[in-house]
């Protein structure tokens, strides 16, 4: 009898799958063209992103396949940091644990399927006599972000000392930098009282966040100075992630306490002067649980037409629409996963329109879930995890030439300890 009823039920879902797939083509064939925020190909480049045709049935489960991460002492985790080069190399940040330690910068060629270490952030400070006696940087948590000088921007922090109920920043706080995907040369930029957990661009303008308080860096590369803003955030919480747009404008979480103890969620658009143009409340970025351990804005995509979609970490799906002559407007599209809230800490855009997927977790199960921006079709399918012990995966925004997806975080090693981990995702054709 349970045999029967669990035929019926993979039956009824398949059905579901193909009538979802047949509504989203039928759909599909009546998008109007959108128009290209930018010169064709070129913001993908900006953006770090990749768009390509549509897979004939994007409504199933992927081939997943692990990547075997170079290793380096005290190596743990990859919370992230990812991004790809105008060449189509993904870049990966690794990061460490332990106090005085160093996160690497790797380098993955999908096409040779190599590795090359991009070195290490505390030998790098020394070689540019930035380096104080003791000083660690075990994280590049920050996205690996292109910019228009050709050059490959991200964040690296620490987190020794550090207290998110006196709100005391981390001994050795944070550094941006560049690197040339070319030589691997790395330059030092900016050294802050933060920790720089995010970073985003537009071309000209590099962002990074900083906590506590979310402090909003810009570097405006055209010149070579930057800038700072407070944006405001309260007991310690810390968003993951945030966007900007083509236009230089950044959006970035704010939090700040209201009458009778209530905690006010808003997405807050600078201008590329770091004006204030516009605050939209997030009615679903908080969820359960202490404000520390809500990581905020955690998946984020681009689209070919300028606007950006991000999750939050709920599983909320949010739109953003830049618009030339006032402030972007933000709109709630819906839970991405189909069965509500979920953690959804990776999001990737298909062809730059209509379709997105990602990794989600939820009750303890990761999925890979596709979501149709234009009829809010979505479905989960189980995904792969290869029969790690003890995975979390954590988030990647980065896809290479030839389509596929990369998703990291970290799995259990031989000893009980963490290694970092990297999924490879091929979307069925």
């Amino acid at each position: 009898m349970r045999k029967s009823r669990s035929l019926a039920l993979v039956a009824g879902f398949a059905l579901l799958c193909g009538i979802a797939t047949a509504i989203f083509l039928a759909v599909r064939g009546k998008i109007e063209p959108v128009e290209e925020a930018m010169q064709p190909g070129r913001y993908d480049v900006r953006t770090g992103s990749r768009f390509l045709p549509l897979p004939e049935n994007p409504f199933q489960a992927p081939h997943v396949r692990e990547l075997s991460v170079p290793p380096f002492a005290d190596a743990t985790s990859v919370w992230g940091a990812t991004g790809r080069d105008a060449r189509g190399n993904i870049w990966v940040g690794v990061s460490a644990s332990t106090p005085g330690m160093s996160a690497h910068l790797l380098r993955y060629d999908p096409e040779a399927d190599t590795w090359r270490d991009g070195g290490a952030v505390v030998e790098k400070l020394e070689a540019a006599g930035r380096y104080r006696k003791g000083e660690g940087q075990i994280k590049i948590h920050s996205k690996i972000v292109p910019a228009d000088d050709g050059q490959l921007y991200f964040a690296s922090a620490d987190e020794e000392g550090e207290s998110d109920v006196t709100m005391v920043p981390p001994r050795w706080g944070g550094h941006l930098w560049r690197i040339s995907p070319r030589d691997f040369q790395w330059e030092h930029l900016l050294a802050v009282p933060e920790a720089l957990v995010a970073a985003s661009g537009s071309g000209r303008y590099v962002y990074a966040l900083g906590y506590w308080g979310h402090v909003l860096y810009q570097h405006d590369i055209s010149g070579g100075t930057t800038r700072r803003v407070v944006v405001g955030s309260v007991h310690g919480h810390a968003s993951r992630n945030f966007l900007t747009d083509a236009s230089g404008h950044a959006y970035v979480p704010r939090l700040s306490m209201q009458p009778a103890g209530k905690i006010l969620a808003e997405l807050v658009e600078y201008d590329s002067d770091l004006r204030e143009l516009a605050s939209t409340p997030l009615d679903f970025y908080l969820g359960k649980g202490s404000l520390e351990s809500n990581h905020g804005i955690v998946g984020l995509a681009y689209l070919v037409d300028g606007r950006m979609v991000f999750t939050t970490d709920r599983g909320q799906l949010y739109l953003i629409e830049p618009k030339r002559d006032s402030h972007a407007v933000v709109t709630a599209v819906g839970w991405f996963h189909p069965e509500g809230e979920a953690y959804a800490p990776s999001l990737f855009s298909f062809d730059g329109k209509s379709l997105l997927a990602g990794v989600t977790q939820r009750a303890g199960r990761y999925e890979w879930v596709v979501f149709d921006l234009a009829t809010h079709i979505s479905g989960a399918f189980a995904i792969d995890t290869k029969d790690l012990r003890k995975v979390l995966l954590y988030g990647s925004i980065s896809r290479d030439d030839a389509g596929r997806f990369y998703v990291a975080g970290w799995a259990s090693n031989e000893s009980g300890g963490q290694r970092p981990l990297i999924l490879q995702i091929t979307a069925p054709p």
